[in-house]
This record gives structure tokens, sequence and C-alpha cells, in this order.
């Protein structure tokens, strides 16, 4: 490799502030490297190189080359703007927009990452090139995400990061995602169920125009995006299935579900009681539950908020309906095979985490084990042991 400085006005060689031939201080480097020539005339941060400047950047540059790692694009300076973590990190999300307008990717998601990429890598990241962050830059950044935040969201915005740099990598941008540090603990909310008893006397206290949807949200564990989201289409009287094949992601009606996948749900006597009631003079494209305050389909939000008003229990809707739903079914001796079908999880080890076994059912186990000896008068009727 041969590298020089140069006068930027009469291209002399250059070997000490000022150029010996026309007296000029601005300067550019010259590096001959694998049969080609280049050109570097400003910094890496866009400024004009005087001699100092000059001088220590083909330094860095020599040793880069003498490591093998040299690449012409890392002294460019639009190349290296073009790598700013706040640039690739719009990069990013405008890919991620689009999947979210391919049905790829739920809004939620989608909004979650704006929020991270706005109060949390901008102001910590910018100015920084993506191909310059290392393990040390990531660990302070985790190290300084607010201590307000639970746990879960802290974990959140680590993994949102780490899945930036993989989009980086895929686009071979860097060359390997920089290791990333743990957030341990947990401080998620305990989560629990209730039983068939407590959801009834719930449902009592609903107001009776908005009983038919949670009645079919416990009689089917659906999530609350995909229960909003059925139609008159979706049930087949004659086979006593409904198909589940699309979901709100907040108020956006998306043609997938949280796995991407559809599925028929068998559906018990109850539910199909509840379905004739509500299709009724219904055309095949209408919402299948309408609630008949707003004359419109239901969103989760709502659903949520009329169970907190009216159901009397400390309980949120997702695991009064959906948890009490799978945690009922393994109660009732459901082969967990079974239980995770008609929960449609893709891996039984998510099932296993809806399963929260009710106090009573707790108490029932408790009795039917070895009873211990009656205690009299402050003794045990059996023999002491020695």
């Amino acid at each position: 490799m041969n590298g020089s400085l140069r006068c930027n006005r009469c291209f002399k060689t250059m070997t000490r502030a000022t150029c010996s031939n026309c007296g000029y201080t601005i300067c550019y480097i010259d590096i001959y490297w694998q049969g080609k020539t280049y050109r570097f005339r400003r910094d890496r941060d866009g400024g004009q190189l005087d001699y100092k400047r000059a001088n220590r950047q083909i330094t860095i540059i020599r040793s880069a080359i003498d490591n093998k790692t040299f690449n012409p694009d890392d002294f460019i300076a639009s190349k290296v703007n073009e790598r700013l973590m706040e640039n690739k990190l719009n990069d990013w999300l405008d890919q991620k927009s689009e999947e979210e307008q391919a049905d790829e990717l739920s809004p939620d998601t989608i909004r979650h990452y704006q929020s991270y990429a706005k109060h949390h890598y901008i102001p910590f990241f910018k100015g920084l090139d993506v191909k310059e962050v290392e393990f040390s830059h990531i660990e302070n950044f985790k190290d300084k995400l607010p201590k307000r935040l639970k746990i879960k969201t802290r974990r959140n915005i680590l993994n949102a990061l780490h899945s930036f740099f993989t989009w980086l990598r895929r686009k071979g941008v860097i060359k390997e995602v920089p290791n990333f540090p743990e957030i341990r603990g947990n401080d998620a909310k305990m989560r629990t169920s209730i039983d068939v008893d407590q959801q009834k006397e719930a449902l009592k206290r609903l107001p009776k125009h908005n009983r038919d949807i949670f009645a079919f949200a416990f009689e089917t564990g659906l999530r609350g995006g995909e229960l909003c989201a059925l139609k008159v289409k979706d049930v087949d009287m004659n086979k006593k299935t409904i198909l589940v094949q699309r979901s709100f992601s907040r108020h956006k009606l998306r043609e997938t579900t949280k796995t991407h996948m559809k599925h028929y749900m068998p559906l018990s006597d109850t539910a199909l009681e509840i379905v004739q009631r509500n299709i009724k003079d219904k055309t095949p494209d209408a919402f299948l539950f309408i609630n008949k305050r707003t004359k419109t389909f239901y969103t989760v939000n709502n659903l949520c908020r009329n169970w907190r008003e009216y159901s009397g229990l400390d309980v949120s809707f997702y695991e009064a309906s959906r948890h009490s739903f799978i945690t009922q079914l393994v109660e009732d001796n459901a082969n967990p095979f079974v239980a995770k079908e008609l929960a449609r999880h893709t891996d039984i080890r998510t099932t296993q985490k809806y399963y929260h076994a009710t106090s009573s059912k707790l108490r029932d186990v408790v009795n039917r084990r070895g009873k211990i000896v009656p205690i009299e008068g402050g003794k045990t009727s059996a023999t002491d042991g020695d």
C-alpha cells in the first residue's frame, strides 16, 4: 500500500502543516490499495483535512490495511453519515412500516419500535457509526435505561435493539451483531385465573347487551383481537366450528392472526347458542358481535374497560377469558396436546405458561393427600417418634 498527503490546491506531497510549494494548509489523503486509487478529502465527520487531521486519519487507514479490515467506505464522510445510528434506525423503521402496511407486522409492534427509537435509541446513540457500536456501548445504554420502567419493558427495548442490529447484519452493513448484556430479574404481575362459577357470577354483573361476547370469550378462549374480528361468514353451523383467521391490532383489522395461521375452533353447545343469537339478519361479511350501543364492532379496549367497570373481580379480562379457558381445560384433565391445539399455541411450553391452578383446585388436591393424624390434648394419637 502506498499512501501520501497531498496539497488540495497544487497536489504536491505535503510533509508539514503548510505546503512547501504554495503554502496552502488544506490537504487530502491519496491511497493506492488493491490496484485502485482512493482519495479522501474530508474526515469522517465531513470536515476539511488539515495536515494534523489528515496525518491522524492516514495512520488509522494504514493500521486497518495491515489488519486486513480496511474498507474505503469507512472513511468517506457521506457513507459514514448514512451509517449513523439515527439514520439507520430511520431506515429500519421505514422498512418495518412497509411490513406493517403489508400486514406482516402488527401496528402495536411498529408503534413500540417507533417509541423506543424516539425516546431511547436516538438520544443515546446519536452520532455513532453503527459499525463502531460495541458491547460496552450497549451495556452503558442498558444501565442508563430509566429504572421506573418495568424489567419486562427494559428487556423488550433491548430485544428490539438486537433485532435492529440483526437487520443491519442481514443487510451487510455490519459483519456481526455485537454481544448484548442480559437484564435479569422479573417484576411481571403474577397471572391468575378464575373458575366457571366465578365467570358466571361476573357475567350477571355485566350489562345485558354485552354479555354474549364475554360469554363467547369464556367458551372459546379467543384472544381479544380475534374475538372482535369474527365475522358471520367464519361460522360453519353444520360442522359446529368457527374459523379464526383475522385479528384487530389497535383499531386496524388484519387479515391474519398473532401466529399468522388460520384455525378452525370447535364450538361448545353454549357457544353455538350464542352464535345463533348473533348471526340473525346479518350479511356474511358483517361482524359476528356488534356493540348495540355504538352500532359497530367491539374493540379490545372497550371489552377491557367494561370488564374492569362491571365484573367486580380483580383479574384482567385476558386472565378471566383466555388464561382461565386453558386452566379449566387442564384441570378437567384434558390431554396437554389437546389443550395446546385448542389454545392455538405453536409450542406446548406456551400452553404450560397459561395454566394457573385455581385456589379451589389446589385446596382439593391438598385435601386428597394422606391425612395427618389429628392432635389430641397437644399430642398426636399416633405413637411419637424416637
